[in-house]
């Protein structure tokens, strides 16, 4: 019985450590899931006025279901590499800072055919909060593939200590 017990301890301290390897990534995650679906709002919307400037969002969106897919893997295979997050992001700063620019220039006509010319400033901020949101992405990608992220460090604590939560608190 007792050699029962120490194996389920086992599996349930690998269960954790794994856990918390996936939860490293957790911000790329939440950050994709909200631009896919504000990529995907930007699509259908596309839709009304339809231009060759539509299929960006839809361009998006397959890179965000790549970049989903990416981070699904991190489950099994545990690895800081992060390729395909790493250009989706830029892509998707790139689309941010030339919204930005087309706002700017009074030409987002062209980029969002659906807004009118007195959602300039709702258009303004979308980007360049989306713009600030990828930059941030991006840093926290260069942490983590440089083992410099802060989680990493709290993940070598919780593996050392044989993955006992209380001992981390004090």
């Amino acid at each position: 019985m007792s050699e029962k017990k120490s194996i389920t301890n086992k599996e349930k301290q690998e269960f954790a450590k794994k856990n918390m390897r996936f939860n490293r990534f957790l911000i790329f995650r939440y950050m994709t899931a909200l631009f896919f679906f504000v990529n995907l709002y930007w699509a259908i919307l596309s839709l009304s006025k339809w231009t060759f400037a539509g299929l960006i969002p839809i361009g998006l969106l397959i890179i965000n279901g790549l970049i989903l897919i990416e981070q699904t893997q991190k489950y099994w295979q545990q690895s800081n590499q992060l390729i395909v997050t790493i250009i989706g992001y830029w892509i998707q700063t790139f689309v941010n800072a030339l919204g930005i620019i087309l706002v700017l220039f009074n030409q987002q006509a062209f980029f969002v055919p659906f807004m009118r010319q007195s959602g300039r400033i709702l258009l303004l901020l979308l980007f360049t909060i989306g713009l600030l949101a990828c930059l941030y992405i991006q840093r926290k990608a260069w942490l983590i593939e440089h083992d410099r992220d802060s989680y990493l460090k709290y993940l070598e604590i919780f593996e050392n200590k044989g993955g006992k939560t209380n001992e981390l608190r004090k």
